[in-house]
């Protein structure tokens, strides 16, 4: 008779939270994935790994990533993006990196052309913005995905590719800052957003791998009906947008936010919704952007307004946002 190994580290005592035995989105691809907590620590990590000379990144990009991509120590050279949201001019030259980014989840197929068709340079697909995009799984081309920005988790964020072996090390413990978490589904996210904020500067400035909290939740998701949710919101506003948004869209996406660019008007019905309590985002505004940005790019960063459509909301939900935009003092 075989010897009987203890199953747990415990038995008995009270039912801690509720977490069934799922799968994660990327489950598929554990041979060729690390977790992390953040996208700024996947970033480092991979960039010291390649130990490249330079990498290319867009002036239209979070200032506070470009931040942590300077810390590395690595050169840092800049690209623009033209109205497609698509790079300009970027060399392919062996020792270097080439950051691309599927902005707001809406670039699909035209920016995995464009990351196929380096040979020389090592290329970095930052898929924050893009979760259900699949990974391309080429010798010279990782993938980065959040996980805290299309799910209720206090952190995580993936690293996949083809040259990527898993990370070995053991879950950090999350309890000491998912408060906010609790507050925002008791109260609303208004309520949490000051704490938050403190989360993410302290989740920013201390690199680790995905916490143990995170991935039993995001075996928990249930990543179908946030999928095609996603997809509804979206196509509701595209559907009322698409005669004067200035982007040019998918007609189908699950994106993380849906973009819409309305120049001259854009910044002051931006101010309009959040007075009304529809958060939108500033994505972005940094230094670098501001001094050297193309035209298209600070309009981007004055006029895009980033309009919520996640899980959280239906058909309804949209229609209300598109009213309250029509019956501004800006209408449209």
């Amino acid at each position: 008779m075989s010897e009987l190994k203890r199953g747990k580290a415990e038995y008995g005592g009270f039912l801690p939270l509720e977490l069934n035995p799922g799968t994660e989105y990327f489950a598929g691809y554990e041979n060729r994935l690390c977790r992390f907590n953040t996208v700024k620590a996947a970033l480092d990590f991979l960039i010291k790994r390649l130990e490249a000379e330079k990498i290319y990144i867009p002036y239209y990009y979070c200032p506070s990533t470009g931040e942590a991509i300077r810390k590395t120590g690595i050169n840092i050279l800049f690209y623009h993006i033209d109205e497609n949201l698509t790079p300009v001019d970027i060399p392919d030259n062996k020792g270097s990196i080439v950051l691309l980014v599927d902005y707001f989840g809406v670039c699909g197929q035209r920016v995995e052309k464009i990351a196929r068709s380096f040979r020389k340079a090592e290329v970095i697909l930052d898929r924050a913005h893009a979760f259900y995009e699949k990974p391309l799984m080429e010798a010279h081309i990782y993938n980065v995905y959040s996980a805290k920005k299309f799910f209720g988790v206090p952190d995580g964020a993936y690293l996949i590719g083809k040259n990527v072996l898993p990370n070995q090390e053991i879950p950090v413990e999350a309890y000491s800052y998912t408060e906010y978490l609790i507050t925002a589904y008791e109260e609303g996210t208004d309520a949490a957003y000051a704490k938050k904020k403190e989360v993410d500067q302290m989740l920013a400035a201390n690199y680790n791998c995905m916490s143990k909290l995170s991935l039993g939740l995001l075996k928990n998701v249930d990543y179908n009906r946030v999928r095609e949710q996603r997809e509804d919101n979206y196509k509701t506003l595209f559907e009322a947008f698409k005669k004067v948004n200035e982007l040019v869209l998918p007609e189908k996406c699950a994106a993380y936010q849906f973009p819409l660019l309305l120049s001259d008007a854009g910044n002051r019905i931006k101010k309009v919704l959040i007075a009304d309590k529809i958060f939108v985002s500033t994505l972005w505004s940094g230094e670098d952007l501001k001094e050297k940005g193309n035209t298209f790019e600070i309009n981007m960063m004055n006029n895009a307004v980033f309009l919520p459509i996640d899980q959280r909301y239906d058909y309804e939900d949209m229609k209300y946002i598109v009213k309250k935009i029509n019956d501004s003092e800006e209408r449209i």
